[in-house]
């Protein structure tokens, strides 16, 4: 896993990784190449005002189409 700080206007340079992405600020903050190794950026609800709500999102290569991810409830 690398952290990152980037804008998701680059997210081609994550092609075939997983990214886990700050939804208030529209930035990459996390990249790597399982989304275990994403998860501790990745939260659902939170109470907690310092933790970040991070979506996961798997940027597809040039040749793919996009990823859907489904999440039982």
């Amino acid at each position: 896993m690398k952290k990152v700080n980037t804008s998701t206007k680059n997210m081609g340079q994550f092609a075939g990784k997983w990214v886990a992405i700050d939804t208030k600020s529209n930035r990459i903050i996390a990249a790597g190449t399982t989304l275990q190794e994403i998860s501790p950026f990745v939260t659902g609800k939170t109470n907690d005002k310092h933790k970040i709500a991070a979506a996961a999102f798997k940027v597809p290569r040039k040749d793919e189409g996009p990823y859907v991810l489904i999440v039982p409830e």
